[in-house]
């Protein structure tokens, strides 16, 4: 091969300025606004000036939101990946080996990129542990999305100009499901804005070749390091870059033979990015540091085979979230996403599609790829997803800027004035419902169903929503306020199924108050000793939901569109509790009694409280109620200790009628539920005995 010569080279600022075969992508060869009155310095200063206000607005709502257990876990484990570099690597408390919970084990495969920032920001500002701890994490959180929201618009304006960058970032600004998670998912936020980031420095990369800057480089290696700080599902997009560095090469001769010829330039610049982004997030994460390759596949495995399986409401069916259909991802967003982006969305890839293929189609196609191909990936792999789409909360600026390219073409097609006013017009009366609804439902606007969806109201009981429990914390708030907790002489219990939010959310804003949680879940908070509940509606059967939800104790609800989502239980008698214990200690009567006058003062119609009455009402020969009462606590199996009750309520009421072989049946199942347990065994032994003494044949 020739020596190349020590002439200048012919690129300028590090943007390849001589004409190829397929021209590079600049701000000068894009569609632009030339076709809008509009001035570019008018449109960048609003772009700019929109960023500003976008931040602003969202910092001034975002305060005091609410938290979830998932964000206490993710700041209790940056604290100690903290520890580990405060006292020099002795401080090994994240590997979480002696916690007595499992799953605690899985959060060393989180990373802790934002996490160390926020840490630092709450130890300086001394918030650490106080009140103000999450609302310093959230300020964060929140302009890691708008920084998402910048680079979706930067990534437009390199596509189709000021124009659409200003409509991509308002476009995705006002969109509820997007949005949403500003104010507290501090999991996925952060991930999209490097993931975002880092698809606009591998454009501006690959539009530079084959002389890319330095600036670029650095830029590009950051914003790699970062991602995968976060989560090592970054690393898909080093398989992105060599799949489009390939195309670029390969669609254009002259840049190959310009790339060849300054191989080791770019091959350093490369390593630099990869290489060097990967050292960072390896440095920054104390257990990928103590054995690279191994602990990166781990980590890898772990995300598409996660262990922990949750119960996700999907089409009004209770599915675990390994079993989930591979239409999950794509309905859920289809269903979320506001109509008018879904329909810019199409109009902008057919358009796309049939005129930019000569100019910057390369650009496209690579931000279609970054969207899509996840989507592929998570249904080819069987990734297990739950929550709704936040695990691919990531792909969705890339909808936004082709929902934009859309929404401009559309506008620089239309000749008539007069035409141009009344669609954006249009657009803006089709954006409305989902920001009124987004201001009237704050601060839970992840929750949003689109239109086509029914609205919120009517996906209630067939898609989770508040899969936060948000909801708990302006909950519990109310509680504190509204029945003066804060000042009790004496221990106050309260039942959740949301108890460690609760507990933190009480400790750190009413310091100082006798309060004390008792983990309770909603359907089975009649066998645990409280006076006060606060429950959230996750996890709990849709057909349930519709009959049994709010129960009849709610003195308040905590409501999204309407429907309440979490309530306030109140019940200082606590009857149901008196009588269990009466059960528990045979006074069958008493028992009876008790739980009659609970039923109807408190107006409780809790189905799961039918098991244990099933066995009292069998107990006093109320044989018929008792089968009743045992069948409808069994159409929803709440748990392993109620089923068991309520065949042992079968078994007896059953032996009290005679049929002594459905006695048994119904015995041997619940010793089989719970072999432990004497109650079942010593029934179905009198049974046996009388079966065997009055000649009963065995079926």
């Amino acid at each position: 091969m020739k020596k190349q010569d020590n002439k200048k080279s012919p690129v300028s600022a590090g943007i390849v300025t001589n004409t190829t075969e397929s021209p590079v992508i600049t701000p000068e060869s894009l569609p632009a606004s030339s076709k809008f009155s509009i001035s570019d310095s008018v449109l960048i200063k609003s772009f700019w000036g929109s960023l500003v206000f976008m931040l602003l607005l969202t910092w001034f709502t975002g305060w005091e939101v609410g938290y979830h257990q998932d964000e206490m876990d993710m700041l209790k484990n940056g604290k100690q990946n903290w520890a580990f570099y405060q006292t020099g690597g002795k401080d090994t408390s994240y590997l979480k080996t002696n916690t007595g919970f499992a799953p605690d084990t899985l959060l060393r495969y989180y990373g802790n990129g934002f996490e160390y920032l926020t840490v630092a920001a709450n130890k300086i500002t001394g918030n650490e542990g106080k009140r103000n701890e999450f609302n310093v994490r959230h300020v964060f959180n929140q302009l890691f999305g708008i920084i998402a929201i910048l680079f979706a618009g930067l990534i437009a304006r390199r596509l189709g100009g000021w124009v659409t960058a200003f409509f991509t970032i308002w476009l995705l600004y006002f969109s509820p499901s997007f949005i949403g998670h500003f104010y507290f998912n501090t999991k996925d936020v952060p991930f999209t804005a490097g993931y975002i980031a880092t698809i606009y420095c591998m454009m501006k990369f690959l539009d530079e070749l084959p002389a890319p800057s330095w600036k670029t480089t650095i830029g590009f290696m950051l914003a790699f390091a970062f991602t995968n700080s976060i989560r090592l599902g970054g690393l898909l997009l080093l398989a992105y870059f060599v799949l489009f560095y390939g195309l670029y090469l390969l669609t254009n001769r002259k840049l190959f033979n310009e790339s060849l010829a300054n191989y080791k330039s770019v091959l350093l610049k490369i390593f630099t990015v990869f290489g060097g982004g990967m050292l960072l997030t390896l440095l920054a994460w104390p257990y990928m540091l103590k054995n690279p390759i191994k602990h990166i596949q781990e980590g890898l495995d772990l995300a598409k085979k996660f262990p922990i399986k949750i119960p996700v409401n999907f089409e009004g069916v209770t599915i675990k979230s390994n079993e989930l259909p591979a239409n999950y991802i794509p309905k859920l967003m289809f269903l979320t996403t506001p109509v008018l982006i879904l329909f810019l969305l199409i109009i902008g890839i057919i358009l796309f599609f049939r005129k930019y293929k000569t100019k910057h189609w390369k650009g496209g196609i690579l931000v279609i790829f970054c969207v899509i191909f996840p989507v592929i990936y998570t249904i080819a792999t069987d990734v297990s997803l739950y929550n709704g789409w936040r695990h691919l909360l990531f792909i969705y600026p890339g909808m936004g800027i082709f929902a934009a390219l859309g929404m401009s073409e559309i506008i620089n097609n239309l000749k008539n004035k007069i035409f141009k006013s009344a669609f954006f017009a249009v657009c803006l009366l089709g954006i409305s419902g989902p920001v009124i609804w987004s201001v009237k439902n704050h601060p839970y606007e992840y929750t949003y169903f689109n239109e086509i969806a029914g609205g919120f109201k009517s996906t209630f009981y067939v898609y989770d929503n508040d899969y936060w429990q948000i909801t708990t914390i302006k909950a519990v708030d109310w509680l504190m306020k509204h029945e003066n907790l804060q000042h009790t002489k004496d221990t106050v219990l309260i039942g959740s199924n949301a108890e460690t939010v609760c507990e933190n959310f009480i400790r750190t804003h009413y310091p100082g108050s006798k309060i004390k949680m008792v983990k309770s879940g909603l359907t089975g908070r009649n066998s645990l000793f409280w006076t006060y509940g606060v429950y959230s509606s996750l996890f709990i059967k849709p057909d349930y939901l519709e009959n049994y939800f709010p129960p009849g104790p709610t003195i308040y609800s905590e409501k999204i569109d309407g429907i309440p989502i979490t309530v306030i239980l109140r019940d200082t008698a606590r009857l149901d509790y008196k009588a269990l214990s009466a059960l528990k200690a045979a006074k069958h009567k008493l028992a009876d009694s008790l739980y009659t006058a609970h039923i109807r003062l408190q107006h409780d119609d809790n189905p799961a409280i039918l098991a244990y009455f099933s066995v009292v009402k069998g107990s006093i020969n109320e044989n018929d109620i008792a089968i009743t009462y045992a069948n409808k606590a069994l159409q929803y199996h709440f748990s392993t200790v109620l089923d068991y009750n309520a065949y042992c309520g079968l078994g007896v009421a059953y032996a009290n009628k005679g049929q002594y072989n459905l006695s048994v049946s119904n015995l041997k199942i619940a010793e089989k539920l719970l072999p432990e347990e004497h109650y079942s065994k010593d029934i179905l032994a009198q049974v046996l005995q009388v079966m065997k003494t009055q000649n009963v044949p065995k079926k």
